[in-house]
C-alpha cells in the first residue's frame, strides 16, 4: 500500500502515469543488474 501511494505521488509530481514510473524503475534496475549483478553467478 505504501509503495502504491509513493508511486502515485511520483506520478503526480512528474506528470506521468504510475505504470510509466514502474516501467522506468524496473528497466533501470534490470540494466543495473546486468552491468553489475548483486548476486554473483558461479558456473560449474
Amino acid at each position: 500500500m505504501l509503495v502504491w501511494i509513493r508511486l502515485k505521488d511520483l506520478a503526480y509530481q512528474t506528470g506521468q502515469t504510475v505504470y510509466q514510473i514502474k516501467h522506468n524503475l524496473l528497466s533501470n534496475y534490470l540494466i543495473q543488474q546486468l552491468k553489475r549483478p548483486s548476486i554473483p553467478m558461479c558456473l560449474v
